[in-house]
């Protein structure tokens, strides 16, 4: 069955105009794939689709997946609305200026060959400046963000951090931005999908989230590719443990298996206990 999403223009024209106008238009990217079942009237998605300047796209359980002209790539997450503000090419499949404004939801974006300054991501709350990028943000009331590569400045109010690469994570909210830790970290990483599980996302649209699944004290045991570079490895498995010999009332020796590093199980049970006379358990 296709997957598909919802894509309607900002403008709010209906979907005669914007076929038309679309048709007219030079692509800016296409839609390299779409997970879920979102519902809605509008113009469908699927893998392959043209994406154009001014383009609003709305999903509802599942996400869509976009690669643009320059090879920037950004997921629109579940439940999100993203408007393509402005789009304008410079030559050599770069962008002068690169404009979006992520209105809800939750999204992933990662940079292109265009140059840093070109690109203008709005919250509804914030301004994120880029510096060779790649990061995980919401847009809900709150701005969250989670860098993975580069760095990023977040700015609200003309109040700005600089948040970090190696899972540094900032939130904007009233009048104020900082950089969080501890507790509050991983309840901000919590928020953000792809940081814990990146399943339905395309190979080439997942990175190396270690840094912060660490933060989480997540187990890495879950079977989505979520490292960018491949697929989880795994090593043979460990004997399991075994069994006490018999001997004495308690004399049982615990079994003494242990799981191989790379995925291996974990020893197995205890000795039994001892029953009737005789020495203990070797």
């Amino acid at each position: 069955m296709a997957l598909t999403a919802r894509l309607l223009l900002a403008a709010a024209i209906g979907l005669y105009s914007f076929s038309a106008f679309a048709g007219a238009a030079t692509p800016i990217g296409k839609v390299v794939a779409v997970a879920g079942a979102p519902t809605g009237s509008g113009r469908a998605l699927s893998a392959g689709t043209a994406i154009f300047e001014n383009d609003e796209i709305v999903t509802g359980k599942g996400n869509v997946q976009i690669l643009f002209v320059d090879d920037t790539k950004l997921v629109v997450g579940p439940n999100s609305t993203l408007v393509i503000d402005r789009f304008l090419m410079r030559g050599g499949n770069r962008a002068q200026k690169f404009s979006v404004d992520a209105l809800r939801g939750t999204f992933r974006f990662i940079s292109g060959r265009s140059a840093k300054n070109a690109y203008d991501i709005k919250t509804a709350n914030a301004t994120i400046g880029i510096r060779g990028t790649a990061f995980d943000f919401s847009s809900d009331g709150d701005t969250l963000i989670a860098v993975l590569e580069g760095g990023v400045r977040l700015c609200v109010s003309g109040r700005c951090e600089t948040i970090p690469d190696n899972c540094g994570v900032g939130r904007a909210r009233r009048n104020d931005v900082d950089q969080l830790g501890g507790r509050a970290k991983g309840q901000a990483l919590r928020a953000l999908p792809y940081i814990v599980n990146q399943g339905t996302l395309a190979r080439s649209f997942r990175l190396n989230t270690r840094s912060c699944r660490s933060s989480l004290g997540l187990i890495l045991n879950t079977p989505d590719g979520n490292q960018g570079g491949g697929p989880q490895g795994s090593g043979p498995g460990g004997s399991s443990g075994g069994g006490g010999s018999p001997g004495g009332p308690g004399g049982g020796n615990p079994g003494g298996g242990a799981g191989a590093p790379g995925g291996g199980s974990a020893g197995g049970g205890g000795g039994n206990e001892g029953s009737g006379p005789g020495q203990g358990g070797n």
